[in-house]
This record gives structure tokens, C-alpha cells and sequence, in this order.
């Protein structure tokens, strides 16, 4: 089976970002687009093929239930709303249904594989750690057992919840707030970059038994990189019906993201 490296191009991209800081953020968002690309490209290995169809096959499960129950809720709420619109008004049955149908499609898809992506979390790390031995053999960590693993995931979801819950609340409060309310689209993206960021970055931590401060702390040294990589997933993720591959494909692009990050730091 081949190795995957690091392209000499990309060690020097990390080392540029860590010592010249000056124009190290569109430096930095490029390594994440980067990682997330590479992260792709290695879920084909067939080492990794084997820790992944499952997620996947969960993933699309959960998918295609959140989708058909977002169908319809946005079914009944257009015919609610349309019902209600006035006669000379009648002519944005045209807009307003086929905009409905859009916004409910890429919401439940994204909220879905983000579920997703929790639910199937104890697979996930078994992902993330088969990255590591294809990539970096040499400090790969340990496997637990398979009770200590499925504990520790159950725990650590848990403790990103408590993490995410108060900014999803804080950028819905913000989408319905008059005037404000303008730069709802950024926050979504910039709260969702950074949420699939810390998700999918995180096994690598939970595998060598860090705590989830240390992910955190890792993420917000290279924010540039990290928002590259989430903004990427996020995009990905708002994909219906192809989303249930991104869950491993970013586990994988996810360990990349600590690997590089790392060096980036001992650069």
C-alpha cells in the first residue's frame, strides 16, 4: 500500500503561515481547503474503505429520514402560507414555495449529517485512528477497547453539544433580529466552518485521550486553516443525498487537519 505525505509544497505553506504572519490568513483558509481536498483523495485508500462504509450507510439513513420528514414540514407550511397570501398577491406562489423547498432542503441536510456525524462517532474514531497509521505510523496512537471507546465517544458528543447548542441559539437569534439580521448568512457559514471544524478534527484528541479543550485551543491557534476545512464540509454537507459521504471523508480530512496543524506549530 502506497504512503500519504505531506507534498514538500504543503509542509512549506504550514511553515510560512506559522512564521510570517502577515498575509498568513488567505495563506491559512487555502491549507484548509487543501486538507479538506487531500482528506478526500486518502478515503480511497482500501485500508480506510473498510472503517468507512458503515458511517457512510448510517449516514445516509439518517439523511434521507431528516430529509423526508424536512419535505414535509416545508409541504405543510407552504400550503399554510400560501393559503393565506392575498389574491393579488397570488402571484408569489411562484417564488415563495420553490424558495421554501430550497432553504428546508439545505438546512435538514446540513443538520442531518451534522446528527449524523454524532450518532455514528464511535465508528469514527476507529476512522481517524486507521488515518494515522497510514500517514503517521510512527506516533499513531494506541486503539482502547471497545467499552472505553464507545464511553469516552458518548461522553465527548455530549461535551460538544454543550459546546455548539449556545451558538446555534446565538446565530438564530441573529437571522430573526430586524437590521442585523443581513449578516445571518455569514454567521450560518462562519458557525458552521467552525462547528465541523471542531467535529471532525476532535477524533484524532479523543484517540490519544486529550480533552476537548486541547482541540479547541488547537483550532483557535489556526482558525484560518480550520474555517478553510469547516467552510468546505459545510459546503459538502448542503448536498443532498451525496452528504452521507462526507461524514468519512472529513473524519479523514479532519485527522489531516490536527496532523498539519500540528507541524505547523512545531515549525
Amino acid at each position: 500500500m502506497r504512503s500519504f505525505v505531506i507534498p514538500p509544497s504543503r509542509a512549506r505553506l504550514a511553515r510560512q503561515q506559522h512564521n510570517n504572519p502577515r498575509g498568513a490568513y488567505p495563506l491559512s483558509l487555502l491549507n484548509g481547503i487543501r486538507t479538506f481536498a487531500d482528506g478526500v483523495s486518502l478515503t480511497r485508500e482500501p485500508k480506510l474503505l473498510r472503517y468507512a462504509w458503515i458511517p457512510a450507510l448510517l449516514s445516509l439513513a439518517i439523511v434521507s429520514a431528516v430529509l423526508a420528514y424536512a419535505f414535509g414540514c416545508v409541504e405543510a407550511f407552504s400550503d399554510f402560507l400560501v393559503a393565506r397570501l392575498p389574491s393579488w398577491l397570488g402571484f408569489l406562489h411562484f417564488i415563495l414555495v420553490p424558495l421554501l423547498y430550497l432553504f428546508g432542503v439545505l438546512t435538514s441536510a446540513w443538520l442531518a449529517g451534522l446528527l449524523a456525524a454524532v450518532i455514528a462517532s464511535p465508528l469514527l474514531g476507529d476512522l481517524s485512528l486507521a488515518t494515522e497509521q497510514i500517514t503517521e505510523p510512527e506516533s499513531a496512537p494506541q486503539p482502547p477497547s471497545f467499552f472505553a471507546g464507545l464511553a469516552s465517544a458518548m461522553g465527548r458528543e455530549g461535551r460538544k453539544l454543550i459546546y455548539y447548542l449556545p451558538r446555534l441559539i446565538g446565530v438564530a437569534v441573529l437571522s430573526v433580529v430586524p437590521v442585523i439580521n443581513v449578516a445571518a448568512p455569514l454567521a450560518w457559514l462562519l458557525f458552521g466552518a467552525w462547528t465541523l471544524a471542531v467535529q471532525f478534527a476532535d477524533y484524532p484528541a479523543e484517540n490519544r485521550g486529550l480533552p476537548f479543550q486541547a482541540t479547541l485551543t488547537r483550532l483557535k491557534a489556526h482558525r484560518g486553516t480550520a474555517l478553510g476545512f469547516g467552510a468546505c464540509a459545510t459546503l459538502a454537507l448542503g448536498v443532498p443525498l451525496l452528504n452521507f459521504l462526507l461524514v468519512p471523508v472529513a473524519v479523514v480530512g479532519g485527522t489531516l487537519l490536527w496532523q498539519r496543524t500540528e507541524t505547523s506549530a512545531m515549525g
